[in-house]
This record gives structure tokens, sequence and C-alpha cells, in this order.
């Protein structure tokens, strides 16, 4: 055994899932998470199962092809994996992983990171997208990744929507506020809210330092009620400085939702 393998060290490992099956990220007695899942493959690996952090706690339903979580793991661990060097027993524990949690949740990359990195307090922004299927009918192929909607929606009217929402702003009006944080700050900073058309798919690109919870679904609910007449894009304006929820449109539901990107100092999305 190495010197340095006498500690702790910090392992990343960047994850997507299909959020169908579980409810949610974070471990939840009773229900299936894709913190459980993981949390158990690791156990059955390295005969412990050790605390993980994500860079975002995503909702039941909601999808991930960019997630980011980070953990130690200890020199028995180690030991377990194997005794070769570092990355090859890195990328020996992503195989192992993938054996027992495809085909929902798979692990696409593995390393070993500072001992300061954290997959959540280190991220200095995050993306995500959601996705629209406007035309009459659904697509029984992709039902569970992207929201229905069957009036036309007008994306230069969402456009003009999304573009009041970058810059730093209180989104009170956008978020859920955490139960056991009720002053929690929810001042974020959006860096780009953006709409596409591709034939009858749209898609929605959204990129800030951080999200309070069920932002981006609230934001796209209230792009939506634009695009469908109900509201007026400067109306968007108004329900920031309102600071309350019940100004806002109806909620998106998750299934939309993707997280595909975190970014740390020194990367690119």
């Amino acid at each position: 055994m190495n010197e340095h393998e006498s500690e702790d060290r910090t392992v990343r490992l960047d994850l997507s899932y299909r959020g169908t099956g579980f409810r949610g990220f974070a471990a939840n007695a009773g229900v299936r998470t894709v913190a459980g899942d993981l949390n158990a493959a690791l156990e059955r690996i390295l005969g412990e199962a050790p605390p993980v952090t994500a860079a975002g706690r995503t909702d039941a339903g909601v999808h991930a092809t960019g997630q980011v979580v980070s953990f130690k793991i200890g020199s028995e661990g180690l030991r377990r994996i194997g005794d070769s060097q570092p990355g090859d027993r890195l990328d020996r524990l992503a195989a192992s992983l993938n054996r027992l949690l495809n085909p929902d949740i798979a692990v696409t990359g593995a390393a070993l990171a500072t001992d300061s990195f954290d997959a959540r307090h280190s991220a200095i922004a995050r993306a995500y997208e959601y996705r629209i299927r406007n035309e009459a009918h659904l697509d029984p192929r992709s039902a569970d990744l992207e929201w229905h909607v069957p009036q036309r929606l007008d994306v230069d009217r969402m456009n003009a929507a999304a573009r009041h929402l970058v810059g730093e702003h209180d989104f009170t009006s956008f978020c859920r506020r955490p139960k056991n944080r009720p002053d929690a700050s929810l001042v974020r900073t959006v860096t780009q809210a953006h709409w596409s058309a591709e034939g009858a798919q749209l898609l929605f690109e959204i990129v800030a330092n951080a999200f309070c919870h069920q932002m981006v679904r609230a934001i796209v609910g209230q792009c939506v009620a634009v695009g469908r007449g109900d509201r007026s894009a400067d109306d968007v304006s108004a329900v920031l400085a309102a600071r309350r929820r019940d100004a806002a449109a109806p909620i998106a539901p998750p299934h939309g939702l993707t997280l595909v990107a975190v970014r740390y100092r020194d990367e690119e999305f």
C-alpha cells in the first residue's frame, strides 16, 4: 500500500440516468432513488457505503446526462478494487458500478479528485435542458422525456419572456423555499436562457451559477403560459418583483427536465 493510501481519497463520478423510475436523487427510505441505488452498489463493491454528495439533487422523474457526485474512499475500499494504478482502479470501479446499475444509471467517468473537491460546493455553474413536444399527439417513445403540450406555442414570445430572467435576480417567485432553511437566499445569476425549435420539439437551455428547488420547472411553466398567450412576456419582471410563489404560472412537470452539465473551475462545459 502506498503511503498516501493510508488516508481517505476523494472520488469524482460522472453519471447519466433516466429519472423515470426514481423518486429523485437523494436517498429516501422506502422508495427507490438514484443515491440509494448508487450507495447499495458502492457498498457491494467497497464493503462500505460512503456518503455521496451530488452537484444537483434532481427531483422525482428528472433525468441527468451530466450529474457529478463525490465521496471519500478509504484504503480498504481501494484495496478491494485491486492493486493496479489509481487510474486503472477507478476504471475498474466504474465498470463494476455499471454492471450493477445499468440500464437506469450509467457511470460515464471516474477519477480521483483533490481532497478539497466537493461535487456541490466546488461547482460554479450548472446547465439544464427542458424538452417539450408541441403537436397534437405525443410520441410514446419519448413520452417520459418531454412534456406534451398540444396547444400551439409561440417560441418568439417564450424567448422574449426568457430574456427577462438573464442576470442576477431574486427567484423567490420561481422557487420552492427549503423547509429547513426558510431564510435562505434565493438570489441566483442566470447567464443563459433560450428556447429553440426543431419540428415539433422545443428545447429550453438554461445556465446559472446555481438553481433553487423547482426553479427550472417554474420558469418553463411561465414561458409556456406566455407561449400559449395566457401571459405577457413582460409579466416576468413583475413576477420576479413580487417574490411570491403564487405570482408565477403553474409549474411544468418534471419528466421534461435533464441536468446536462456541471462546470468547475478550469473546466469548460
